[in-house]
């Protein structure tokens, strides 16, 4: 009886052995489908409505109502209907275009601006 016991004691943690890595292969997955979405490239159409040159940032309000913080940096490039452009162009008020990609903190950042209406 005592050996019964221990048999089946054995085939439980035997059992949850086998399921263990199969969590960690399923974490694994996850991981990899979140960096492959954070990779994607992101885009943002709004209307610019302030922009804070000292943070380099730009809040801007997309035809549905909903604002977004763009950051970006000496990288991004400006252009006004895909041709190269100066970033003095973008004021508060003109219509832009930014692809950029989402960092760990969900933070845009953009790689390029493109003004589409003054």
């Amino acid at each position: 009886m005592n050996r019964l016991i221990v048999m089946l004691l054995a085939a439980v943690f035997a059992a949850a052995g086998l399921m263990a890595p199969k969590a960690t292969a399923q974490e694994v997955e996850a991981k990899k489908a979140k960096a492959a979405a954070a990779a994607k490239t992101a885009r943002w159409h709004g209307v610019i409505i302030r922009i804070d040159k000292d943070a380099s940032t730009m809040d801007v309000k997309a035809t549905a109502g909903q604002e977004k913080r763009i950051f970006y940096d000496d990288s991004t490039k400006w252009t006004r209907l895909t041709k190269a452009a100066d970033m003095t162009i973008f004021k508060e008020g003109v219509t832009i275009t930014c692809m950029g990609k989402y960092n760990e903190k969900n933070e845009f950042h953009a790689t390029q601006c493109d003004l589409r209406h003054e």
